[in-house]
């Protein structure tokens, strides 16, 4: 595997000022007030060595806002400067058994969709090129990946390696799509980064204008309607500056000359995946009944989402000495905004994490091991699908706690 590092540079895709103020996917003006937060990390994936400089890092302020014309819902407050992408930013999940076997059923799913032996992938937000190889590996393909976080030392975390994988540690950007070719394009867990959204959206139908007719790229983002109708305010945070439902997902690229030819949802839930053909002819879609829904359940959201919070800090208040699991995104914004003084540790599987601070609140990550030693009350999980996972560790442990799951 081949890594190329390029000069750093700040992230691209941002929003003019102008541009702020209108839908950074479609590009109508207004929108429905969600929810506003101040005062929140900035980053939450970031592997800080002390408490005091976890507690230092640097905050912002979410305004999410609802466009009533395509269903997009994006942080009108975002600062892009005060997010760091770099090689301490570690978002892997593929230390957990759960979560590589759905990677592994996804990469399944892509090979046997589509026509890949012997084509060319590139995935934009590769991490450390572990989903890449792997889809390379069972297609035949060869892969090129962009990340800014792409780092030698964490390259541990790949579990099948491919030949012809090439990774390059910096952004996609207008550069790079001058020159690009794929058969299929991969943007997965990203997109919801970028806040020109329909900026990025335009720089993939360059690179399909670059390549052989009908490229296909799939695109897969957290499920924004989840987290409105179940009021999921731990997957609210800052780095997110960009929510997608399914109409909105599909009418962005359709925007750009791309025709959706599958739309499922996948890992509980969570996660929308969409694959789509370029077609190279516009479509310019009208505002459906999707987005009225959307717009019926952003109504009192803000009261709701407040609710949920205050639910969780009367939970944590009768549940004794309290660890939480799982210390990315969804544990930043968890122990951010229930400010509970019963949490004392934060427990992950993933080594690269371990013996770092929580952004915004200093609390020290441990291994599962260290359980032993804190001997907790509870342990609140911070994702569902690990329930059953993070059980058989702690039965393997010797130990019978209380669970508690968001």
């Amino acid at each position: 595997m081949n890594h190329v590092s390029l000069p750093g540079r700040s992230a691209p895709h941002s929003l003019s000022t102008v541009e702020r103020h209108r839908c950074a996917a479609c590009g109508a003006s207004g929108g429905v007030p969600l929810v506003d937060l101040h005062d929140v990390p900035s980053n939450s994936c970031l592997m800080l060595p002390t408490e005091a400089a976890a507690r230092a890092w640097p905050r912002g302020d979410i305004s999410l806002m609802l466009c009533e014309a395509c269903g997009f819902i994006a942080n009108r407050a975002f600062e892009p400067y005060l997010t760091e992408y770099s090689e301490r930013y570690e978002p892997s999940q593929s230390w957990s058994p759960a979560f590589r076997r759905y990677h592994g059923a996804l990469a399944e799913r892509l090979a046997s969709a589509l026509p890949l032996a012997g084509r060319h992938i590139v995935e934009i937000g590769c991490g450390q090129g572990e989903f890449l190889h792997l889809l390379c590996g069972l297609s035949g393909a060869t892969g090129l990946g962009f990340d800014p976080c792409v780092d030698d030392r964490r390259s541990d975390v790949v579990q099948r390696r491919a030949t012809g994988v090439r990774l390059i540690a910096d952004f996609f950007d207008a550069q790079a799509a001058k020159s690009l070719e794929a058969d299929l394009l991969v943007c997965k867990m990203t997109l919801e980064h970028i806040p020109a959204a329909g900026h990025f959206a335009a720089l993939c139908a360059q690179v399909a204008r670059n390549s052989r007719p009908g490229m296909h790229i799939f695109v897969q983002v957290p499920d924004s309607q989840r987290i409105l109708r179940d009021i999921a305010f731990e997957d609210i945070y800052y780095e997110h500056c960009c929510y997608f439902t399914e109409v909105s997902l599909c009418t962005l690229f359709a925007r750009h000359g791309f025709v959706t030819q599958a739309v499922w949802r996948d890992y509980d839930g969570q996660y929308i995946g969409m694959l789509a053909r370029h077609a190279d002819v516009p479509h310019l879609c009208e505002p459906t009944a999707s987005v009225v829904a959307l717009r019926q359940m952003a109504a009192g959201f803000a009261l709701r989402h407040a609710e949920r919070i205050e639910h969780w800090r009367r939970c944590l208040e009768t549940s004794g000495s309290v660890v939480v699991w799982g210390s990315g995104s969804k544990g930043v914004t968890f122990l951010g905004a229930v400010a509970a003084r019963t949490v004392t540790h934060v427990v992950d599987i993933n080594p690269h994490r371990q013996g770092m601070h929580m952004v915004g609140t200093g609390h020290p990550i441990v291994a599962p091991d260290a359980l032993r030693i804190i001997r907790p009350d509870t342990v609140v999980v911070m994702n569902r699908v690990y329930r059953d996972e993070v059980g058989s560790v702690l039965s393997g442990l010797g130990m019978t706690l209380r669970l508690r799951t968001l």
